[in-house]
C-alpha cells in the first residue's frame, strides 16, 4: 500500500495542501493529510474551496519525480478514482470535467488540485462534498447526501476512495515505466 499508509488527521486546518507542503520533506510517499474543515481550502489558482464540516478534504504526497507535464495526467488518474468510488459507494454516475472537477448531474461534487514542488514532489488535494446540504448561491455544487438522499459515513467512503486511488495510482506507475 502506498496511498494512506500514514494519515495525519485534523479537526480544522488552514489547508491540507499547505500542511502537506510544510511536511513534504519529512514524510514518505502516499502520506495523507485529512481534515474535517479547512479555513483556507484552495481550488484552481486564485480560487478558494468551500470547505465546511460535512465534506472530505485531504491531500496526498506523491514522489514520482517525473516530468512536470504529468501533473494533468495525475489529476486525471485521481479523478477516475473518484468517479469509480462514487459508483461503488453510492451508485452515482459521475463525469470528469477537465481540468480538475468531478460532476454529478452537471454539478460539482469533487475538486482536485495537483501541485508540483521544486523538489519534484507532487501534492494532490481532493475535496469531496459528502454531507453538505447548503452551498453558496454562486456554486453549482451537489453532495453525495443530496444525490442519494441519506447521510454518508465519512470513514466508509474515505476507505472506498483510498482503495480506488491506490489502484489507479499503481496502474499509472506501471504504465509510465
Amino acid at each position: 500500500m502506498i496511498i494512506g499508509k500514514k494519515i495525519f488527521e485534523f479537526e480544522e486546518i488552514d489547508s491540507t495542501s499547505s500542511e502537506a507542503r510544510r511536511r513534504a520533506s519529512q514524510v514518505e510517499e502516499g502520506t495523507v493529510f485529512l481534515a474535517k474543515r479547512q479555513t483556507q481550502g484552495r481550488g484552481k489558482p486564485g480560487s478558494s474551496w468551500f470547505s465546511p464540516e460535512g465534506g472530505l478534504y485531504f491531500s496526498i504526497i506523491l514522489k514520482p519525480f517525473r516530468d512536470p507535464k504529468e501533473l494533468s495526467e495525475i489529476t486525471l488518474v485521481f479523478a477516475r478514482a473518484v468517479v469509480s468510488s462514487l459508483l461503488k459507494f453510492g451508485d452515482l454516475k459521475a463525469d470528469i470535467k477537465l481540468p480538475n472537477d468531478v460532476l454529478v448531474k452537471g454539478r460539482k461534487i469533487c475538486g482536485i488540485l495537483t501541485e508540483r514542488m521544486s523538489s519534484g514532489t507532487m501534492i494532490v488535494g481532493i475535496g469531496v462534498n459528502l454531507n453538505i446540504t447548503l452551498f453558496p448561491e454562486d456554486l453549482s455544487a451537489t453532495s453525495i447526501k443530496l444525490e442519494i438522499g441519506k447521510e454518508v459515513d465519512r470513514r466508509k467512503y474515505f476507505k472506498t476512495l483510498l482503495n480506488e486511488l491506490e489502484c489507479e495510482y499503481l496502474k499509472f506507475l506501471k504504465s509510465s515505466v
